[in-house]
């Protein structure tokens, strides 16, 4: 009996400690999103990828059909 009270005490402990900590993480990220005066900066990374340098790529699909005819001809 007294292994069970143990174990309804930790899972309660747990849950309590649990609970604190959402709230502290709620409670600071609203404050940090009041605060109209903080400027949101770009995160600086070790690559320096510029616009010129991304290609957009158009992809099509395979249609199985012509490659198993292919195939079959060689």
């Amino acid at each position: 009996m007294n292994f069970l009270r143990v174990i309804l005490w930790s899972i309660i402990i747990y849950l309590i400690i649990n609970t604190a900590r959402n709230v502290i993480r709620f409670l600071s990220s609203a404050k940090t999103a009041v605060n109209p005066n903080v400027i949101n900066k770009k995160k600086k990374t070790k690559y320096r990828i510029e616009s010129e340098d991304v290609i957009d790529a158009h992809f099509e699909e395979i249609d199985k059909s012509k490659s198993d005819n292919q195939k079959e001809n060689v």
